[in-house]
């Protein structure tokens, strides 16, 4: 069980101003695929600050904040909170209260969850604990200055690929995957090398970039404000309601067959010799 409220860490941080949709879809796209909290996905992703992140999290949750970069922090409150404890729940004390009933202030990750401070609460004896939201690299600090505990982080941060530009292999998404292997045998017949992008790639394209893909796919990826850097070339049926949906994410090429490959190879042709050329309008259902 948590404390606080369910409401969204993203709709927090746009009403503060801090993130806009297109950057919440970004970090979604990482939360989801790399299995990190939001807040974290936010902070890779370099559009706010773990502070921001912090602070949006205190008021969803209604658990006020606190920078252990700069808290005092006690060596002889580590008899309350052994470090076996401290390690479970990267929980870090951080004073005690005096009075007719003596509270225990502790630090603790989002979310402050219930199972914790009864964890807490169990070993320390204080029948009150009062929880604290602290940030990542706060309570890794924290926990090796008090405890020794040095925490290793085994989620990497995304790194795209550096391999854009002509030569680059066409990145394939959300083909089922027998389309896709088609797509890519008949591509390699012309020498055009291939890959089956994820999500996060697709949104981490640089301009040198050639993203092939369902129209539909790509409205679910790039829903909202989200746009890519690379170019797209899109595919659906030859119905001009699909090719006004191509057009409205952004799309440079379009084609209605993806298995054709005479259509495909020079729909990919265009757009890599036009790829410096923004201005280049999107092509129609033949490529």
């Amino acid at each position: 069980m948590q404390l606080g409220s369910k409401r969204m860490l993203g709709e927090i941080l746009m009403e503060r101003g801090v993130i806009d949709r297109a950057q919440l879809r970004l970090a979604l796209v990482h939360h989801h695929e790399t299995r990190v909290p939001l807040g974290r996905a936010l902070v890779r992703e370099g559009v706010c600050t773990e502070d921001d992140v912090l602070r949006a999290l205190s008021e969803q949750l209604d658990v006020p904040a606190i920078d252990l970069h700069r808290e005092p922090l006690n060596p002889k409150l580590t008899k309350l909170v052994p470090a076996r404890i401290a390690r479970q729940y990267r929980v870090v004390p951080l004073r005690l209260e005096k009075g007719e009933r003596e509270v225990l202030h502790v630090a603790l990750p989002a979310p402050a969850s219930l199972e914790a401070l009864d964890a807490v609460r169990a070993i320390s004896g204080k029948p009150r604990v009062e929880p604290y939201l602290a940030s990542d690299s706060g309570l890794s600090r924290a926990l090796g200055v008090l405890y020794g505990i040095q925490e290793h982080s085994d989620e990497p941060a995304f790194e795209p690929s550096p391999a854009s530009g002509p030569g680059a292999p066409i990145l394939l998404y959300a083909w089922p995957p027998v389309t896709a292997t088609l797509i890519s045998r008949a591509l390699a017949r012309q020498g055009i090398q291939t890959k089956v992008a994820t999500p996060l790639e697709v949104m981490h394209t640089g301009p040198g970039d050639l993203v092939f893909a369902p129209v539909q796919a790509m409205e679910g990826l790039l829903a909202g404000e989200a746009h890519i850097a690379g170019s797209l070339l899109l595919s659906g049926s030859s119905e001009d309601e699909e090719l006004e949906r191509a057009h409205r994410l952004g799309a440079k090429g379009y084609v209605s067959n993806p298995l054709d490959g005479e259509m495909l190879l020079r729909a990919i042709r265009r757009l890599r010799s036009s790829s410096d050329d923004s201005s280049q309008p999107l092509s129609g259902p033949n490529g």
